[in-house]
């Protein structure tokens, strides 16, 4: 695993990165076949509109007098006629209409325009309010000319008028007319590294989880072995004749026998608990059971634990009633895990205080010691399957790290809720609220 995942993670992270430069690749190229295409609509429909004014245009033959009146000279030859132009024919808001029009006819409709019309020399005769604006914009707008001919004259020569179309912001007018395919290549962007995110997340806590059972097989074998092995020791000093004739020593060596054996079968129970939970096999066999008949039971049951060390148990029950509906086996182990937890992370000496009292119609068990405590990132995770707190310079606390996700399931089991407390070097407080 260690060596395969690097190389996953490389060729996952290769392919999105493909993907995402063939989708940006694509969407550029779409945004560059839609300018075109935007272009060459806007050229039509200056072409429909040259050819409808072309129309209405004499031919470069036919003559209108001058706006300043007629001048003769003496020989009766006729000076300064002018030609007819576009702004002679149409006013603005003819001009701007025409424009509109044949831009809807090639689905424009909400495409921005600023127009011009320029004379035979280039001087701008008639102009939107902002052409001048965006006139020398080259990047963001897109330029139409057309030449405006009269459709009677038989050989064109020029020079002839133009209009100037002009569409600004192009940029932001492409991406809106692209805005669902835009969205599409976003989510679809989005959902690929989520894809990815997810599949690495995976991969790490599969290669997190087979570390963690690779340890916990390691630590079962040894938990077991260990006290098979005292009890083998046990058995064989039992047969040896020296023994045999002492009953001192037979009662101490059938003691070491029955811890032991006690001993192995709390491993077996907590081995045997995590498969059912993993199995969801579990049904509660809910009845009425009195909570402090039950919490004396499990603290007579450390009897021996306590007596190891100098040892201070404080029993406060005053939850009223004392009688709830619970499953009494599951609700056994509960107290068990988070006692022996008690007692495992205590520091010289063992000072426990456990506590009942009556919330609301629900009652609240406290669990309160003063051993070395927890930090922010084992409060965050102690619910977790395989997580076992570290315990500082203790070494010699055991288990699976099983415990306190069975704890947890149990309590959710029954509609109740569990909450930590802990600072390290001052204690742990654990709070478990039942409805009654």
């Amino acid at each position: 695993m260690k060596k395969t995942f690097p190389v996953i993670f490389v060729l996952i992270a290769l392919s999105i990165l493909g993907i995402l430069f063939i989708q940006i690749s694509w969407l550029q190229g779409l945004m560059f076949l839609q300018k075109n295409q935007l272009s060459d609509k806007i050229n039509q429909s200056g072409v429909l509109v040259s050819n409808d004014v072309a129309k209405k245009m004499n031919s470069g033959l036919s003559f209108r007098l001058p706006k300043k009146g007629l001048s003769l000279n003496n020989d009766y030859h006729l000076h300064n006629f002018e030609e007819i132009t576009i702004s002679d024919i149409y006013n603005y808001e003819e001009m701007q209409k025409k424009i509109k029009l044949a831009l809807d006819k090639y689905g424009l409709n909400d495409l921005p325009f600023e127009f011009a019309i320029a004379d035979k020399k280039g001087n701008i005769e008639m102009k939107s309010k902002k052409f001048e604006d965006v006139f020398s914009d080259d990047i963001n707008t897109l330029q139409a000319r057309i030449t405006v001919m009269p459709s009677d004259i038989m050989e064109p020569a020029g020079p002839f008028e133009t209009i100037i179309i002009i569409a600004p912001n192009i940029r932001y007018y492409l991406l809106r007319s692209l805005l669902w395919v835009i969205v599409g290549v976003v989510v679809f962007i989005i959902v690929v590294l989520a894809a990815f995110f997810i599949t690495i997340r995976s991969l790490m806590t599969q290669r997190k989880l087979v570390e963690i059972k690779r340890d916990f097989i390691n630590n079962m074998t040894h938990e077991l072995k260990t006290p098979l092995a005292t009890i083998s020791l046990a058995v064989d000093a039992l047969k040896s004749t020296k023994v045999n004739t002492d009953p001192k020593s037979v009662d101490y060596f059938s003691n070491i026998i029955k811890e032991e054996n006690v001993r192995m079968n709390k491993h077996v129970e907590t081995i045997l608990q995590a498969a059912q939970l993993d199995k969801k096999e579990n049904e509660l066999n809910k009845q009425e059971v009195d909570i402090h008949d039950l919490i004396l039971g499990v603290v007579d049951s450390f009897k021996l634990q306590l007596e190891g060390k100098p040892s201070n148990v404080q029993t406060i029950l005053e939850a009223n009633p004392s009688l709830i509906k619970v499953d009494e086996e599951h609700l056994l182990h509960v107290l068990s895990n988070l006692i022996d937890n008690a007692i495992k992370y205590s520091k010289t000496e063992i000072d426990i205080a456990l506590q009942t009292k009556t919330l609301n119609n629900k009652t609240c068990i406290r669990i309160i010691d003063k051993g070395i405590g927890m930090d922010a990132n084992a409060r965050k995770h102690i619910f977790e399957k395989f997580y076992r707190a570290h315990s500082g310079n203790v070494h010699d606390v055991k288990g699976y790290g099983l415990g306190m996700s069975y704890v947890k399931w149990v309590i959710d089991s029954h509609k109740g809720q569990i909450t930590v407390q802990s600072e390290v070097g001052v204690g742990t407080a654990i709070e478990i609220i039942l409805p009654n």
